[in-house]
């Protein structure tokens, strides 16, 4: 049994919010379609204008409630991009072309394990353990998907069961944080501030600066958050020609760039990755 629905979401690109690096699970299929797990279903994308046509598996009938809110569908993207010029030159030179590409809304709980399996690894890598970790502990949806394991059936493996999964040294922290949390603390988090919420993440085992940005970002939708990475040290720098600690660069993004760094974050992120690849680059500091 399946599930067809159909949302209008504009402005919206698939391969530029799916395949960015925001989330982990998602595939391009052969057609242009994208196909990802989504909390129980097995869930096939494909954009046809300013429509999202949506195909879930088992099916259910509030799939697009749930497409719409990974995609963010209440955020508007005119008003993002209007805020965001007024505030920097260089953005507003170039936006427009990244118009399409939204920031996601994943589960908290995937998200925390999924960027915390990230340190130090590679996109397939990173998807590789967290496929791995689904066929292990998640539920079957169908056709060789599986969900992402709940904190609950998570915290019963061992840290020796974890490393069998592929997780490396980070096996140890996956374990750590599933024996701290529970659903109530998760629930509770959402209610903080990024600041606080940031500094609880901190505090858990493995989470530095970056991934506590990234799930405060991706996870509990805090969109002044502003991870940096190697990619967005290169793009500061040659942007903005500022450079130094995670701190002043945290600073300086969230001054230059307000309650949306984290869209502009993620326009340089996708431009800086697209640039190195020999692509036009949107951005100069001209």
């Amino acid at each position: 049994m399946t599930t067809a629905a159909n949302i209008r979401l504009e402005p919206l690109n698939l391969e530029q919010t799916l395949g960015c690096g925001q989330t982990f699970r998602w595939r391009q299929l052969r057609d242009g379609s994208w196909q990802g797990p989504l909390k129980d279903q097995l869930v096939t994308l494909r954009s046809d204008g300013p429509h999202l046509q949506i195909v879930s598996s088992p099916g259910t009938p509030d799939i697009g409630r749930v497409v719409s809110e990974l995609l963010r569908a209440e955020d508007d993207i005119r008003a993002i991009q209007s805020s965001l010029s007024r505030r920097d030159h260089i953005l507003a030179k170039g936006m427009k072309g990244l118009s399409g590409l939204r920031i996601v809304k994943m589960d908290e709980w995937e998200c925390l394990l999924s960027f915390t399996l990230a340190t130090y690894a590679n996109i397939p890598r990173i998807a590789r353990m967290i496929d791995t970790l689904a066929l292990s502990y998640g539920s079957r949806i169908q056709g060789g998907a599986y969900s992402f394991p709940t904190l609950t059936r998570l915290r019963k493996a061992s840290v020796g069961d974890l490393r069998r999964c592929g997780l490396g040294y980070r096996a140890g922290y996956v374990h750590e944080i599933g024996e701290r949390l529970t659903a109530d603390e998760l629930e509770r988090m959402k209610e903080l501030s990024y600041a606080e919420l940031r500094k609880e993440l901190i505090a858990l085992p493995g989470i530095g600066e970056k991934v506590a940005d990234c799930v405060s970002l991706f996870g509990f939708g805090r969109l002044e958050a502003f991870p940096i990475d190697v990619w967005m040290e290169r793009a500061l720098k040659r942007l903005y020609k500022v450079q130094g600690t995670y701190k002043r660069l945290s600073a300086f993004a969230h001054e230059k760039f307000g309650p949306y760094a984290g869209y502009a974050q993620e326009y340089m992120y996708y431009n800086e990755r697209m640039r190195a690849r020999g692509a036009a680059c949107l951005f100069s500091k001209e």
